[in-house]
């Protein structure tokens, strides 16, 4: 079955930086970028940042796809995804809607989810229950690797191509990088 395509992701980040007295400036001992708010970093660990606000992330790569349920992930390869921080409290929301869950970030490590009902616009009766969970890496300030577990199931009876045993799982790693588009123009 076809899923629908994401257009946006949501990943929320915990301010660690105010948890254990890291700095936010050049000038902190965090080493954190001015502008943006770090994500945490453990012993030895280098703690990156995000830019406050609305911004495009690249999808720069791609790769350990296992694609059972049909996203077609490799497709949003070369595009951009909105991606939103608030360092006030620590929130990063990736894509539109958060598509592809919200959670916090610490030691530049954290789990994003979501859980919703979406409908196949080609087809509005049929509908299924989707979850997405996203394990994320912060690999540089405003650059990132997120692990995508997306899980269907409970599909209604007008879907076409439901998966043998009534659901299915597929997983990807994107790698995305700060763009240089605007939102609200980032797809």
């Amino acid at each position: 079955m076809k899923n629908i395509t994401k257009g946006g992701i949501t990943v929320a980040l915990l301010a660690a930086a105010l948890a254990v007295g890291c700095s936010s400036s050049s000038g902190g001992a965090d080493g954190a970028v001015s502008g943006t708010a770090g994500a945490g970093g453990g012993a030895g660990a280098t703690p990156f940042g995000f830019t406050e606000g609305d911004t495009c992330f690249d999808v720069v790569s791609i790769q350990n796809v296992n694609d059972v349920c049909g996203a077609q992930p490799g497709t949003i390869v070369g595009m951009a995804l909105p991606v939103n921080y608030v360092a006030a409290t620590g929130t990063l929301t990736v894509g539109t809607s958060g598509s592809l869950g919200a959670g916090t970030i610490a030691f530049n490590q954290g789990t994003l989810t979501r859980a919703n009902d979406p409908t196949d616009p080609t087809m509005t009766a049929c509908m299924w229950h989707q979850t997405d969970m996203s394990e994320v890496t912060v690999t540089a300030d405003n650059e990132f690797d997120i692990s995508v577990t997306e899980d269907q199931s409970m599909f209604k009876a007008a879907c076409t191509g439901i998966p043998a045993g009534g659901m299915c799982s597929s997983t990807w790693t994107w790698h995305l990088k700060k763009g240089t588009k605007t939102p609200p123009g980032c797809m």
